[in-house]
Parts: C-alpha cells; structure tokens; sequence
C-alpha cells in the first residue's frame, strides 16, 4: 500500500470517527439528557446543562475541527487523482455526476450545522436563542446531519457505484 493510500485511509478513518462522535453525542442530547432533565427543576437542570457543555464542548470544536480537515484533505486528494487519471476516470466525470455542485451543498449544509452544534454548546449572548429551545435546535442539527450523511452516501456512489468500479473502468473492463 502506497503513501497516499494510507494517508487516504487515515483521513477517511478519521472523518468517519469525528462525524460518529457529533452524530452521536447529538443523538443522546435530544433523546437522552434533554428529555430527562425535563423532569427536574429548572436551577438544577441549569447546572447540569452547564456542566455538559462544558464538557462537551471540546469534543464538538475537536469534531467540528476534524471534519473540516479531513474532509477537505479527502476532497483535494480525491479531485487530483481523478484528474491524474482521465482515463481510469472518464474526462468529465466529475461535471456529468454533478459531483462538485453535491459536494457544495454538503459543505454548506454542514456548516449550518457547524453553527447549530456550535451554539448549543456555546455560551455567548447571540447563540442563547437556541439553548433556550434545545430539544428543537437539536432536532434541526439532527436533521442537518443526517441529509449531511445522505448526501455523502450519494456522492460515494457516484464513484465506486454498487461494488463496481468508476465508470470509465466499468466500460473497460466490460470491452
């Protein structure tokens, strides 16, 4: 396995694991701590509220982090070895499975997100419009995320398609 392979790997290990992180600790928020802090009294409720965020918030800025990262790392690489290899690829690729307008509504929807995840974790004055409706918030981040996810399992497809290969290697293969 050559360098780039592995460096591939590592950032789609790494992409992978932060988005389960964010994913997850969103989940749990709405369906566990929010609805069960319901039932307690608000001075209290604000405490635990408080001891969580400050808790949860490196892992938000650390995932939000890593994302940005890796996945801009993924797409950089991604893009040069298409365009290393017209051949393997099909020259226009790219532009006929309008794959950079997908990767563009990915990253926008993902940086709203970024600001929903943000704000509920946050402590500032302009954000506190949405920890004052958690349970809602958190459903739209929710929300954010997973067309977040539906859409990177579409573009996945676009390029390796059910257990095949890209399509100018399909046409190959098959001649």
């Amino acid at each position: 396995m050559d360098t780039t392979a592995v460096v591939t790997l590592l950032l789609r290990w790494a992409h992978v694991l932060a988005a389960i992180a964010a994913f997850g600790g969103l989940l749990f928020a709405r369906f566990g701590v929010v609805p069960a802090l319901a039932e307690i009294d608000a001075p209290t409720r604000d405490r635990i509220h408080e001891a969580i965020r400050r808790r949860w918030l490196p892992w938000v800025i650390g995932a939000i982090t890593v994302l940005l990262v890796s996945g801009l790392a993924n797409f950089l690489i991604f893009n040069a070895r298409v365009k290393a290899d017209p051949a393997f690829w099909g020259a226009t690729w790219m532009r006929d499975t309008s794959y950079h307008a997908l990767f563009g509504a990915k990253f926008l929807v993902a940086m709203v997100m970024f600001y929903f995840a943000s704000a509920l974790v946050g402590r500032g004055a302009g954000t506190q419009w949405v920890r004052n409706d958690r349970a809602k918030w958190l459903t739209v981040t929710l929300a954010l995320g997973l067309v977040v996810v539906l859409i990177s399992g579409w573009m996945r497809q676009l390029h390796t398609g059910p257990n095949a290969a890209p399509l100018a290697a399909a046409a190959t293969m098959s001649n």
